[in-house]
C-alpha cells in the first residue's frame, strides 16, 4: 500500500525518534531511516529534505511536547488550588527533569546539535517555543512582587529557566543516573526558595 505524505512523514519522523532513543544522534541516517520507516532514500529526502532538517523538526517535536507537559502541570495546579510560588516553580521544574529523564536520548541530542552551531543565530521557531517556556514561568511569577513589572517578571522567567536548564545539563551530561536526578533536585530547590524568598524581601 502506498503510503500519503502525511503518513510517511509520521513514519520517518517515528523511525528517526527511535533510532535517537537506540543510538543517539549519531544514529540518525538517512539509509537507515528509510528502512525503519519502511520508505525509500528517496522519499527521506523529499519528504523532510537532509539530516539537518530532520534534526530540527525532532528538536521542535521535543520542545513542543515539553511546553505542552508544563501547560498541564501548571493546569493541574490550578485545579488543586495550589497558589504557593514556590510550590509550583518546583512543581515545573520536577515536570522537566521528569521530561528529559523520559526523553534523555533525544533531549541530548538536541543539545549536541545545538552545540554544534554555537556561532549560528537561534532560529525564530526555536526563539518562539523558549518564549512559550519562558511564558509559563512568568505567569507564576505573576504572584510575586513582579507581578506588576512585566520586563523584570520576564527577566526573571529567563534567568530561572537558564539556571535550571544548566543544572539538569550539567548534572545529567555523559548519563542519566538516580543519583544525578536528586543532586539535580537539590540544587533547583535551593535555586527556587533562595529566588522566592528573595522576591518576597524585596
Amino acid at each position: 500500500m502506498t503510503l500519503n505524505r502525511d503518513d510517511a512523514k509520521r513514519q520517518i519522523m517515528d523511525a528517526a525518534g527511535e533510532l535517537i532513543e537506540q543510538g543517539g544522534a549519531a544514529a540518525l541516517q538517512v539509509r537507515a531511516i528509510a528502512k525503519k520507516a519502511g520508505v525509500s532514500v528517496g522519499s527521506v529526502y523529499n519528504i523532510v529534505g537532509d539530516i539537518e532538517t530532520l534534526h530540527r523538526m525532532i528538536n521542535v517535536q521535543l520542545l513542543d511536547e515539553l511546553g505542552m507537559a508544563g501547560t498541564a502541570t501548571s493546569a493541574r495546579l490550578r485545579e488543586d488550588g495550589v497558589t504557593d510560588v514556590r510550590e509550583r516553580l518546583l512543581a515545573l521544574a520536577d515536570t522537566y527533569l521528569g521530561f528529559v529523564e523520559r526523553n534523555y536520548a533525544k533531549w541530548s541530542a538536541l543539545l549536541a546539535f545545538n552545540r554544534a552551531r554555537p556561532t549560528a543565530d537561534l532560529p525564530d521557531w526555536y526563539m518562539v517555543r523558549l518564549e512559550m517556556l519562558f511564558d509559563i514561568i512568568a505567569e507564576v511569577l505573576m504572584d510575586t512582587p513582579l507581578g506588576d513589572d512585566d520586563e523584570r517578571r520576564r527577566i526573571a522567567a529567563r534567568a530561572l529557566w537558564s539556571a535550571v536548564h544548566g543544572i539538569v545539563t550539567n548534572s545529567f551530561i555523559g548519563s542519566f543516573s538516580t543519583s544525578h536526578e536528586s543532586e539535580s533536585r537539590r540544587q533547583i530547590d535551593f535555586l527556587v526558595s533562595t529566588l522566592v524568598r528573595g522576591l518576597a524581601a524585596g
